[in-house]
């Protein structure tokens, strides 16, 4: 990278320099001379500072030149560790102070440190090359390394791209806060379309990506229709949409199981698929009705009713005729639903029958 100014570590006492702060970067044997501003920041050995070449030059991390005295004088060595640094004005003394130390450490701690300063933007593969002088092989290395220690999450290899678990938690936590502050403001509204979750966190979409999913997985936050919404929030039912649930959940109710298809419900109701769906989930969550795995659906009340007939049989095994003769369902929907009992625990598949389980 073409530095301006780079900051750095220098091995020698800073009182060497003078007052003037001019010197020497001996750089391929040609001399160039730079202006070094010392940090009040304590070193064990030597000094950081920041140095301004009088020309930009090349200045990665680690790169090593000798430092002459304005006079000509040598001095001892300045090792760069922060290429094109941020001015003194952008970082506070103790941010530099850390980041500094944490440069100096080696490798690993570099890369943490510049995954840290790039935040939740991310860091690159591109980003890396103009740091520091590391092969493709060697960072992957070093960023599986870190991705086993749950430092990281690598998004992907080709090329390298991954968030600091840090900033990672840190947009999730936003995102959770934003999303409870919408629901305040828009009580009426399900959730929040993904387009405008997108619009408000300018980040890589895999890393927003990423956040929301593992929310999801946590149980935090709800995805459903191209909406994220905070698992507790329940958006409150007008009057209409409040008949329209009950109007639903009688059909269900006397239609018991399979004599009852949404289809029929969505055109006798004259629901909009997404108005359907939105208000299926509604008495899913009122625990009204139970979806099975191929997507059919049962009244929580006829399905609590089956499984009450099922364990009065004086009976440890159940055949799927005596299921059909016990409900009066067809094979074709007697399957489902006794794979449904299944994923319950009320039966257990055994072969051809099935265990009763008390």
């Amino acid at each position: 990278m073409t530095s301006h100014s780079f900051d750095a570590a220098l091995d020698f006492p800073a009182k060497e320099l003078g007052t003037a702060g001019q010197a020497s970067l001996v750089i391929q044997g040609r001399r160039l001379p730079a202006a070094i501003v010392p940090y009040r920041i304590p070193r064990k050995a030597g000094f950081y500072a920041l140095v301004t070449p009088e020309r930009p030059l090349e200045a990665l991390w680690m790169d090593a030149f000798e430092v002459l005295s304005a006079d000509g004088k040598p001095l001892g060595r300045c090792v760069v560790l922060y290429p094109s640094a941020p001015s003194p004005e952008d970082v506070k003394p103790a941010r530099r102070k850390e980041l500094l130390e944490r440069l100096s450490l080696g490798e690993r701690d570099m890369l943490l440190a510049l995954a840290e300063v790039r935040g939740i933007g991310g860091l690159g593969a591109d980003d890396i090359s103009r740091f520091a002088r590391l092969g493709p092989v060697q960072v992957e290395t070093l960023a599986r390394g870190l991705e086993e220690e749950g430092k990281v999450r690598i998004l992907s290899f080709a090329p390298l791209f991954l968030v600091l678990q840090d900033s990672l938690d840190f947009l999730r936590r936003r995102i959770a806060t934003y999303l409870g502050q919408y629901h305040k403001k828009h009580p009426g509204q399900q959730g929040v379309p993904a387009d405008r979750i997108e619009k408000r966190f300018e980040v890589a979409p895999g890393i927003l990506q990423l956040a929301i999913r593992s929310l999801v997985k946590e149980g935090r936050v709800s995805l459903e229709g191209g909406q994220a919404s905070l698992v507790d929030f329940r958006a409150p039912l007008s009057p209409t949409d409040e008949k329209t649930v009950g109007e639903m959940e009688a059909m269900f109710l006397k239609g018991e199981f399979g004599q009852v298809s949404l289809d029929d419900i969505r055109k006798r109701l004259h629901l909009t698929p997404g108005k359907l769906q939105s208000l299926l989930a509604i008495l899913m969550e009122r625990k009204k009705i139970v979806e099975g795995r191929d997507g059919f659906i049962v009244h929580s009340r006829w399905l609590e009713d089956v499984v009450t007939r099922i364990r009065a049989l004086r009976k440890r095994e159940l055949t799927v005729a005596d299921f059909k003769a016990l409900t009066g369902l067809t094979r074709k929907y007697a399957i489902p639903l006794l794979e449904l009992l299944d994923e319950m625990g009320v039966t257990r598949r055994k072969g051809a029958v099935r265990d009763i389980l008390r």
